[in-house]
């Protein structure tokens, strides 16, 4: 660790915001490599999770206003990633769903994803990832506006 550096560049709060922009760099440069934004990628990926689920209940597992989500939707429908569908028993709703090519890129994302994790955090190796890990989720957890403490 260089100890010439001023001491602003080694507070806890710096350090974080520094590397949560570069963080944010990187997986901004990952997701164009796949053409995706990241609600895109939030919507591949709960699809991938939850399987078919209403237009609503998607918005809510995404946290992307309703009225948004369908330009998301219409994004990856004309990449035929994924498809909309009338609900079995309410025709006024719909199902969302994705496609064969969706479920390709989904499971290839997350070998991408986890490759690119372990790219920007090479110089630690695996305890200390684990234990970075669980540190910054406890922040996070106690960061949350329903934590006991929290905001």
């Amino acid at each position: 660790m260089n100890d010439d550096r001023p001491g602003y560049e080694r507070g806890t709060g710096f350090l974080l915001a520094r590397l949560g922009s570069l963080a944010t760099r990187s997986w901004t440069a990952f997701l164009g490599e796949h053409r995706l934004t990241q609600a895109q990628y939030g919507v591949l990926v709960a699809l991938g999770q939850h399987g078919p689920v209403g237009q609503g209940r998607l918005a809510g597992l995404v946290a992307v206003d309703a009225r948004n989500l369908v330009s998301v939707l219409d994004g990856l429908t004309d990449r035929r990633l994924l498809e909309r569908r009338p609900h079995d028993t309410d025709g006024r709703r719909r199902v969302v769903a994705l496609t064969a090519e969706g479920r390709a890129l989904v499971d290839g994302l997350a070998a991408a994803a986890a490759a690119e994790q372990d790219r920007f955090l090479a110089a630690l190796p695996a305890a200390d990832r684990a234990r970075l890990n669980r540190l910054l989720q406890r922040l996070y957890d106690a960061h949350l506006p329903d934590a006991p403490g929290g905001r």
